[in-house]
């Protein structure tokens, strides 16, 4: 069912690699011939660290061969894929100090990978097709188990042509009599439909619950003494998402539901590192001058300090000091004094002065967290952290709410540049939050964090809606 990944993953990359050098040279040419200019000869090598980001774009972030919404989100996967190109383009012609035909090649270059990338990917979904329907590496399945899992399994199967599977019939110990004469006969029949003299079966697929464990352990014992492939369905299956792993402890095996990449000290040690480099940077650079402005506006605009210091939780569920400009009058409560709810700030709240308006708007109140990043409680991104109260709460409606705290919290995250900043108030939208932030926990990589900052930094200056 699932294609060799290092074998899939070495063939779809050599076709973009292709893709990507056709893309780039042809860029090259209508510079020369259309234009009248070129590139510095220099600037080729920025086409092997094109290919190198692409690789590690792609390979970051794996796609599931099955499923009918493959295509969909392997062509949302192709825009992250170019705009990282976009970044490295402006990243090389930055460091080399050229503004020469920069942007007419960036404009051309990203323009045809726009259109070569996911033609490419459409042309080999459709070949694919092509070669299943005309009997190239079709293959033949036997579902045993004809219950809502078996079934759903083969409808998966019959959406899917480009995989090239074919559902002969069900076995099952109950008689189905809706099954379009696919219904076979009963599970102890499995040795005479795997036999390779009846109907060739290439694969055998088990939909059974765990409590048939017997039943499963004898089909696996005849399936075995043939030249037919094994898969088995867990019960458990809609507890899976699309980052587990498998592995083998000790002559045990054992599958992770939750797949972290920062459980691994060594990404762990690569992001800490990016992180006290990156606030260092900051808090040097642009907060050596920037705090006293922001100090003295604030202290101007209304009495108390200037730093405002709040509990909220971190890695683990771990309590932790949170820093903040402040940006409210000193009398404003955070938990209401008649449901005794959280009060999350929201457009046009009384309670935040006319300075902290403009801080909160251009998220300049979370800059003090850059000293939350150095000490190590926070990080540049990940999950925002919550306050006390408001994780007490959503803890209790939102389903999956702690896992967003497997991760240090982050200055900014992927739920916020993806529109979910501000109140969440509605359980919807804090749910939809949550779903973000455990998406970029389970597919975290380096390239990510970059693209959130940047994304971060673009919504700045362009205005974000939710920023209040």
């Amino acid at each position: 069912m699932n294609v060799n990944k290092k074998q899939f993953n070495f063939f779809r990359f050599f076709n973009e690699a292709f893709v990507l050098t056709f893309s780039f040279g042809s860029a090259c040419v209508i510079l020369q011939y259309i234009y009248k200019s070129h590139l510095a000869l220099f600037n080729l090598w920025m086409l092997p660290i094109l290919i190198i980001g692409w690789y590690f774009s792609s390979s970051s972030q794996q796609i599931d061969n099955l499923g009918t919404k493959n295509l969909l989100a392997s062509l949302y996967k192709t825009a992250n894929g170019i705009f990282i190109q976009f970044c490295l383009v402006v990243l090389f012609f930055f460091s080399a100090h050229q503004t020469y035909n920069t942007r007419r090649f960036l404009v051309i270059y990203i323009g045809l990978l726009c259109v070569f990338i996911p033609f490419e990917k459409i042309i080999y979904r459709k070949l694919m097709v092509f070669l299943h329907k005309t009997g190239v590496n079709k293959k033949k399945i036997l579902v045993v188990g004809a219950g809502k899992v078996g079934l759903d399994f083969a409808g998966v199967l019959k959406k899917n042509t480009h995989l090239g599977y074919e559902v002969v019939g069900f076995l099952d110990d109950e008689h189905k009599s809706g099954l379009n004469g696919q219904y076979l006969g009963m599970i102890d029949d499995i040795d005479k439909y795997v036999s390779t003299d009846m109907s060739n079966i290439d694969e055998v697929i088990i939909a059974l619950p765990n409590t048939a464990h017997h039943k499963i352990k004898h089909i696996a014992n005849v399936v075995s003494n043939h030249a037919v492939k094994l898969r088995i369905i867990p019960a458990y299956h809609d507890l899976i998402n699309s980052q587990y792993t498998f592995g083998i402890y000790n002559g045990f095996p054992m599958l992770t539901i939750r797949n972290e990449p920062l459980d691994d000290i060594h990404l762990r040690t690569i992001k800490r590192l990016f992180d006290i480099v990156f606030s260092i940077f900051v808090l040097v650079f642009i907060c050596s001058w920037l705090f006293p402005i922001i100090a003295i506006a604030i202290k101007l605009s209304s009495k108390g300090p200037v730093i405002f210091v709040q509990e909220r939780w971190g890695r683990k569920n771990q309590k932790m000091k949170c820093f903040k400009f402040r940006s409210m009058y000193m009398q404003s409560k955070d938990v209401s004094g008649t449901d005794g709810k959280y009060q999350q700030a929201k457009k046009s709240d009384k309670r935040i002065t006319k300075i902290g308006a403009f801080l909160r708007k251009t998220s300049l109140d979370e800059f003090p967290q850059f000293f939350n990043v150095l000490i190590g409680s926070m990080s540049v991104v990940g999950p925002r952290p919550h306050p006390t109260p408001l994780n007490i709460e959503s803890k209790e409606v939102i389903d999956n709410y702690l896992v967003r705290h497997l991760v240090k919290p982050g200055i900014t995250g992927w739920a916020q540049v993806n529109g979910f900043r501000g109140a969440t108030d509605n359980p919807s939208l804090m749910k939809s939050r949550v779903n973000y932030d455990i998406w970029y926990i389970e597919n975290w990589t380096l390239f990510l964090d970059l693209k959130i900052i940047f994304l971060t930094f673009w919504k700045t200056i362009v205005g974000d809606k939710n920023a209040f």
